[in-house]
């Protein structure tokens, strides 16, 4: 997937910014830079509405019944937002499969009543979320055009932390449950800028020893892979931006590999504690992988995906079928799925299935599967794209790395904020449009 021109995304002016800036006439207009300074003529009131939007976006405080104000507000701004979508790539085609996977969810709703419980305040509440999720995605990407991307950041960033207060502390593990997300965003936020910097790996180990000391194996894989890539842009200039491109992918498989295979030896050597070992050694000799011993999930998700490949719907309840369908597939990977945390958890009143990919499989089907896969594809390559072109923060390729995680191992329901952040700030605009600009410049360093 490549970032394409069109002349309609180059003459989109910035909101509130006046008729845009005529190409450079020494400079064609396909190589004027995809990324400069916000314009100094965009209204003190929109930026006001832009920080607050974004701060409101990310604190969620529950309103009524299933909005909050991460639904609520993007919704409400969807005619500010709506046709600054069009300057990042890949943007309204995240929309329209949004809008068709939502329908497919519904239709198969309809047809699994026959044999299964609807809910609907289950139904309401997961397209409020979907809706709400591509929503502030583009809230998200308007505001990265009229205020800088640092402030975008910092704005989502005291969302976040004013959300804390709502939050009620998990006295098992606060940094984990409760403190790492939200303060690692806020410490990456402030040292924001348009090219990464070495403070930026510094910060990032920092945390990651933290979040090793608190039993937090996937949050410190997480920074030292995000460590990793930050390191892997100040590199010497040696290839060209195709290969690099290329290049970058092929590393980040690599590296993942890598920190993979490192973190399982240092937590089953017992340096993330005791507790963590024995967890561990546990899960691999039941299941051979630490990957499958601490999500089982994935058993219970593909037994369903064979015996029922269509998905189930939105705000569908498992019958007794289903849930045996899901322990045979649990106890495939040695787990023992009766112990509650089956009929409890994962089909207490729905279908939870742990990972943000199986959940759109089950509520929206194959058009779910089709979601995700654009998604990834346009998550990695535009990652991708900005660590190549070196100018991917710390800030944006942690939230990228997470939100990948919870693709694979994340609920949607607490994956959802992470990934309308991630995507917010990752989306490449396309070439020529002045947004996104600390996200991706093309000028040369």
């Amino acid at each position: 997937m490549t970032a394409t021109t069109t002349p309609a995304a180059r003459d989109v002016p910035v909101p509130g910014a006046g008729p845009a800036a005529p190409p450079s006439a020494t400079q064609p207009a396909d190589a004027q830079p995809a990324a400069v300074a916000v314009p100094a003529r965009v209204r003190v009131s929109t930026r006001l509405v832009a920080v607050g939007a974004v701060a409101a976006l990310t604190l969620e405080m529950p309103l009524v019944d299933a909005f909050t104000t991460a639904v609520l507000v993007p919704l409400a701004l969807t005619p500010v937002w709506w046709s600054a979508t069009r300057r990042f790539v890949g943007a309204r085609t995240l929309l329209a499969l949004t809008g068709l996977a939502l329908l497919t969810g519904l239709w198969l709703s309809a047809s699994a009543s026959a044999t299964h419980t609807v809910d609907p305040t289950l139904l309401r509440a997961h397209v409020l979320l979907m809706l709400g999720g591509v929503a502030g995605i583009g809230l998200l990407l308007w505001a990265r055009t009229v205020v800088p991307v640092r402030v975008v950041a910092l704005s989502a960033a005291a969302g976040l932390v004013m959300r804390l207060a709502l939050e009620p502390i998990n006295p098992a593990n606060p940094w984990k449950y409760n403190f790492s997300y939200a303060l690692t965003v806020l410490a990456l936020a402030l040292v924001v800028r348009r090219r990464p910097r070495p403070a930026e790996i510094t910060l990032l180990l920092l945390i990651a020893a933290v979040s090793m000391l608190n039993d937090s194996r996937s949050a410190f894989a997480t920074l030292v892979l995000a460590a990793l890539l930050v390191l892997w842009q100040l590199r010497p200039r040696t290839l060209g931006r195709r290969a690099n491109a290329i290049t970058t992918l092929a590393f980040f498989g690599a590296v993942t590999a890598c920190v993979y295979s490192a973190g399982t030896n240092l937590i089953l050597e017992g340096y993330l504690g005791e507790e963590t070992q024995q967890r561990s050694i546990a899960q691999v000799e039941a299941s051979g992988s630490l990957l499958l011993g601490g999500r089982p999930e994935w058993g219970a998700s593909v037994a369903l995906f064979a015996e029922r490949p269509a998905g189930y719907g939105i705000g569908v309840v498992a019958n007794l079928d289903d849930i045996l369908v899901a322990k045979s597939g649990m106890a495939a990977l040695n787990y023992d799925p009766n112990n509650g945390y089956v009929e409890n958890y994962m089909f207490g009143g729905e279908i939870k299935l742990h990972s943000v990919l199986a959940d759109l499989w089950s509520r929206h089907g194959p058009v779910g599967l089709v979601l995700a896969g654009w998604m990834l594809g346009l998550a990695v390559w535009s990652l991708a794209s900005a660590v190549a072109r070196r100018v991917a923060t710390g800030l944006v390729i942690y939230l990228a790395c997470l939100m990948l995680w919870n693709f694979a191992f994340g609920p949607i329901y607490s994956a959802m904020p992470i990934l309308v952040l991630a995507f917010g700030l990752l989306l490449l605009p396309r070439r020529g449009v002045d947004a996104g600009h600390a996200t991706l410049d093309e000028r040369p360093a």
